[in-house]
């Protein structure tokens, strides 16, 4: 009786978001949980080589595909006309592999509230597939969808039609909601509001942030879910990263632009140590290990990462270059201690964007909460907006898409980026300078009349700054030494973090890279290249899915200081640990039986002398 009450009371806890992390209503064990998004479904794409594709996955304990039902390819001009060879085809070799299919429903011609006959189309499916196709999600990333006036409301009445007909046909039918993409918009809380949640038995979102910064995606979700007062399984049915080569690189900025930029102020890196902050208790990071290596250690004499405990009363003397921001976010409690190294003659480097426009130490943060500053916080630097963007002749405006953009007449490096509808323009200005201060503007950009800064210096040298910023303004500017490096790196971290907060499946997206343009960032998604052969990401999945088994217990976490720490219990009643640390290395001393063996996140055999951990992004596995 005490071993069923310990039972019940577990299943409740998991049930209840109690348990850990535990979110949403899920299994205690892991039940399929393995998904990959395919493209098997569409001709010319991966159909033709759909056997191959379901041989590896098989193979590597992947247990469900998720690819488009689209109806041009079954339908011929009306439901009516049914032609359903190419979904029969890979359902039968999803079947013969024991792969189940996550059907996505998309429309002919019409939106499906603009089609009278769409609920006939559904009914063909529906009956055809029945017992076989059990999942069905109701189109792709509705959100994302423009131009269409009231659009949850559209959505809503189309998923009930679509729910009603599905039900109908079997009870088993499970319709899954449109994988929304990303969560930071409001509008799984206008489906919320309509009562959507009735009309589908699955919630399901998608999301590319880095794996840790699922965790604010997963409590919105749970957030909302209890505003509204209902709970549901999610799923996430797409995530991952791109290994697209950069149209323009981005990493001239640290090589080129800003060794130039250091000298005009007589500072030569080779002769001088750079840091760069970095903050495991807050997660604040402006570079990884793999930035450092590359773009600041070939240039400079030292460089060391920084904690804001180490910046208060940071010596500029020691450490005359501080990398202090590389994205338009900063925790504001912080800024005082900036503001301070410059006051002591400090030179700061803003590598992208508009800094300090976000109070955040995390770039979900500055989604999720929303705590914006503007540029409220410039004139405390004597740095400026343009806020004279008219031509008052003319009456042009710079705008976001400038006619140019180029170096100074004197430039001693070769590097400029674009500035484009996708990677606007944003200009800063002498306009708060103090007497003494001067802006040397290294990249302008504008029109012949009206230009602004978006790279250059600030020479502070006034009654209360003495120091220097360095900025660049350039938008989405992340340059990444090896992205199948770091693709590989976040594979473990998405999953388990996924399964322990109680998402019951996840979908990688996508399995094979087409790579028809290596600079296109759809076509490099997959865990293989084109050609088949693995990326390192294809290696790591293989070590996730060999540790945490389908079948395992589900992964519970713990995370103190920002080091995470999941164990599940495999079937085979193996005790599996896995540990990282994202924002910071460290050093770890962790207790293990003397049968324990440590993995790193590519399946390889792990020394650690007196059991110390050397943590990283990179999980490691310990198994017993």
């Amino acid at each position: 009786m005490k071993k069923l009450i310990a039972i019940l009371i577990a299943i409740l806890l998991t049930q209840t978001g109690l348990s850990g992390q535990v979110l949403f209503p899920c299994t205690q064990t892991l039940q399929n949980p393995y998904g990959v998004c395919t493209h098997l479904t569409r001709k010319g794409w991966d159909y033709e080589i759909r056997d191959r594709e379901l041989d590896m996955l098989h193979e590597a304990g992947v247990g469900w595909f998720r690819s488009d039902l689209d109806f041009g390819t079954v339908f011929s001009s009306s439901p009516y006309n049914f032609f359903p060879k190419v979904f029969d085809n890979v359902l039968k070799c999803g079947e013969e592999r024991e792969l189940q299919l996550l059907g996505i429903l998309t429309c002919l011609g019409k939106y499906p509230w603009d089609d009278p006959n769409y609920t006939t189309y559904i009914d063909t499916l529906a009956f055809h597939y029945n017992g076989r196709i059990r999942y069905w999600e109701m189109l792709n990333e509705v959100n994302l969808m423009r131009g269409i006036k009231n659009l949850p409301e559209q959505y809503v009445k189309s998923l009930q039609q679509v729910y009603d007909r599905l039900k109908d046909r079997s009870p088993q039918n499970q319709i899954v909601l449109s994988g929304l993409a990303e969560m930071q918009s409001n509008f799984f809380e206008e489906l919320c509001k309509l009562n959507a949640h009735d009309y589908y038995d699955v919630m399901n979102f998608h999301s590319y942030f880095s794996p840790e910064e699922l965790i604010p995606c997963f409590e919105k979700i749970a957030r909302l879910m209890e505003h509204y007062d209902f709970r549901k399984p999610v799923w996430l049915t797409e995530c991952g990263m791109s290994t697209s080569e950069e149209k323009e690189t981005s990493e001239g900025f640290y090589t080129d632009f800003l060794p130039a930029a250091l000298r005009r102020l007589g500072i030569y890196e080779q002769q001088i140590t750079v840091g760069y902050l970095r903050d495991r208790t807050t997660g604040y990071r402006t570079l990884n290990d793999a930035q450092v290596e590359t773009y600041l250690k070939p240039k400079a004499r030292n460089v060391v990462a920084v904690d804001f405990l180490h910046l208060r009363g940071l010596n500029p003397s020691h450490i005359p270059v501080l990398i202090a921001t590389t994205d338009e976010y900063f925790p504001l409690d912080y800024f005082p201690l900036l503001v301070d190294y410059v006051k002591r003659g400090g030179t700061i480097v803003l590598a992208q964007g508009m800094p300090f426009y976000y109070n955040s130490s995390l770039p979900s943060k500055a989604w999720f909460e929303l705590h914006v500053l503007h540029t409220k916080l410039y004139p405390i630097l004597h740095m400026s907006p343009l806020n004279k963007r008219y031509d008052p002749i003319t009456n042009e405006s710079l705008g976001d898409v400038p006619a140019f953009v180029d170096r100074c007449a004197d430039a001693d490096f070769e590097y400029v980026f674009p500035i484009t509808a996708a990677h606007p323009g944003r200009y800063l200005s002498d306009e708060a300078l103090h007497p003494g201060d001067s802006l040397i503007t290294l990249i302008s950009a504008g029109t012949e009349r009206i230009k602004g800064a978006v790279a250059g210096i600030y020479k502070l040298n006034s009654d209360d700054l003495s120091g220097n910023i360095v900025f660049q303004t350039r938008m989405y500017a992340h340059p990444i030494p090896d992205k199948e490096e770091e693709q590989a790196r976040r594979v473990a971290r998405i999953f388990l973090l996924s399964f322990a907060y109680g998402i019951d499946r996840v979908f990688w997206y996508n399995f094979r890279s087409r790579e028809t343009n290596m600079s296109e960032k759809e076509d490099c998604f997959g865990f293989i290249h084109a050609d088949f052969s693995d990326k390192p990401s294809m290696q790591a999945f293989r070590t996730l899915t060999k540790f945490c088994p389908d079948g395992s217990t589900r992964p519970t976490l713990k995370s103190n200081d920002n080091i995470f720490r999941v164990q599940w219990v495999t079937p085979d009643k193996h005790v599996v640990r896995a540990i990282w640390s994202p924002y910071q290395n460290t050093s770890y001393t962790y207790k293990k039986s003397s049968k324990a063996i440590v993995y790193d996140y590519m399946g390889n055999v792990i020394e650690c002398p007196d059991n110390k951990l050397k943590l990283s992004d990179a999980v490691l596995y310990i198994v017993d």
